[in-house]
């Protein structure tokens, strides 16, 4: 005869209630087909960011190493958003960055910063790298980025950042400093490819891109399906009474 703990299926209940927590809790996610593109604007490949909810379309050439994208974000109301390169490979600090900033009578104006420092960013008139073709929009509570950079050719080792944060009286806010917000940057293949890889020497691209892939000194995504592994295995061995409480 089957011996059921009453202990045993409170605790299984209990980490139900909590996974479903922590999946609900997380930012609420854009994804590559419900954020509608201007119809101007065509990229070969989308990608989930792996955090704050936003997406990355982009397109690059390997010929002339130019990268053409579309960040788009949800921020805090009335809040901003960025997206950057930091050609040296690290994290927010060496970024140069495309930060949108909501302006007057609803509008909003992007702008280039270097971000030097953890609270001190200077707003520049050109990057170290050429950019063009910026541009942003917002809609319905979600906030894009345009923009074509030319990636360096001595530049292998590129970290694209990405961030959203709160306005005060019109100016930059520091943005919170919850996990997705301190590991939102990730490397970025697509300056590793060869010239020989494919591009059609156009700014539009080849369609041949790599998607930008977690960077190897984030072990986030590890640890959360570690996490989220581990509680679901552990609910299997509880429930067949594989383990003993």
């Amino acid at each position: 005869m089957a011996f059921h703990s009453p202990f045993k299926s409170t605790v299984a209940l209990s980490l139900l209630v909590f996974l479903s927590l922590f999946f609900t809790s997380s930012h609420s996610a854009l994804t590559c087909a419900s954020y509608k593109l201007p119809a101007n604007r065509t990229y070969s490949n989308c990608t989930a960011l792996p955090t704050l909810g936003a997406i990355l379309h982009y397109t690059y050439n390997a010929t002339n190493r130019t990268l053409a994208i579309a960040y788009a974000a949800e921020p805090p109301k009335s809040g901003w958003v960025a997206w950057g390169l930091n050609l040296a490979g690290g994290g927010m600090i060496g970024t140069q960055a495309f930060i949108a900033i909501p302006a007057s009578a609803g509008a909003i104006t992007v702008h280039r910063y270097n971000l030097t420092a953890t609270k001190a960013i200077n707003e520049v008139e050109a990057f170290t790298f050429d950019s063009w073709d910026v541009a942003t929009e917002g809609a319905g509570g979600v906030v894009a980025i345009f923009a074509v950079v030319a990636i360096p050719e001595k530049a292998w080792n590129v970290t694209h950042v990405w961030q959203v944060g709160p306005t005060k009286d019109g100016k930059l806010s520091i943005h919170e400093t919850k996990p997705d917000n301190m590991q939102s940057k990730a490397t970025l293949p697509v300056a590793l490819a060869p010239a020989s890889a494919g591009g059609s020497g156009n700014s539009s691209g080849s369609g041949n891109a790599t998607a930008p892939a977690a960077s190897s000194g984030d072990k986030s995504g590890v640890s959360e399906r570690f996490g989220v592994g581990f509680y679901f295995g552990l609910i299997v061995a509880l429930m067949t009474g594989a383990v003993a409480l």
